[in-house]
């Protein structure tokens, strides 16, 4: 039962947002995520396609980032496949995920935010006009002005970068990561053993030396 209902939730989830169509101009807008609300909500074109099916590049960039939306297969796993935003096509940092698979373009509503959290309801994409792609740069322009902290912007999104990617590896990635923390620790481990050996020969030359000394002072005498 558990497993059906498991299912059940799944195909809700993919059946979940009518797709927007064959829009050259969409727009983002809703989402409550304190970090990637901002990201994301905008004015997107069409950029080109991924996977058979198309992608859109937000029409200004955030902190120097571009923001893609793009669909991904199955390719490297069920899990993997949907719709997804991140800054590039396929990349290990995404801000919000699309389990439908079913859709030629993406879907209007349904979007998680983060990719691994709940559906956000106030996330939407819909057709954007010129009207409504001047309204949106025009509010990213004041809400950039009104926040007058790009540094710590900055800072908050890298360490939401770095919380997305640890995330959104795979098991190999994951495995080549801690085989990587080991070597490291390997390394640190034969430093300090280098550098004991060191102190105990430099211990070793002194206490010789200073036998030498008394010896000497004990001929004199």
């Amino acid at each position: 039962q558990q497993q059906q209902a498991q299912q059940q939730q799944q195909a809700q989830e993919d059946a979940g947002g009518e797709d927007i169509g064959n829009e050259p101009n969409v727009m983002v807008a809703g989402c409550t995520h304190g970090t990637v609300g901002p990201i994301v909500r905008g004015t997107y074109t069409l950029s080109g396609e991924n996977h058979g099916k198309p992608a859109y590049k937000k029409d200004s960039q955030v902190n120097g980032l571009d923001v893609m939306m793009y669909y991904w297969d199955e390719r490297d796993g069920p899990n993997f496949c949907g719709w997804w935003f991140g800054p590039k096509i396929g990349g290990d940092q995404v801000w919000a995920y699309h389990p439908n698979k079913s859709t030629q373009t993406p879907p209007k509503t349904g979007w998680k935010v983060p990719y691994d959290g709940p559906v956000d309801a106030t996330f939407v994409i819909s057709k954007a006009t010129a009207g409504q792609a001047a309204a949106m740069a025009q509010q990213q322009a004041a809400w950039g002005a009104q926040t007058g902290q790009p540094q710590q912007q900055q800072q908050a999104m890298a360490a939401w970068f770095q919380q997305a990617q640890a995330q959104a590896q795979t098991p190999q990635q994951q495995q080549q990561l801690l085989a990587q923390q080991r070597q490291q620790q390997m390394q640190q481990i034969e430093e300090m053993r280098r550098q004991q050996h060191l102190q105990q020969q430099e211990e070793i030359r002194r206490q010789q030396m200073l036998q030498q000394q008394q010896l000497q002072q004990q001929m004199q005498q």
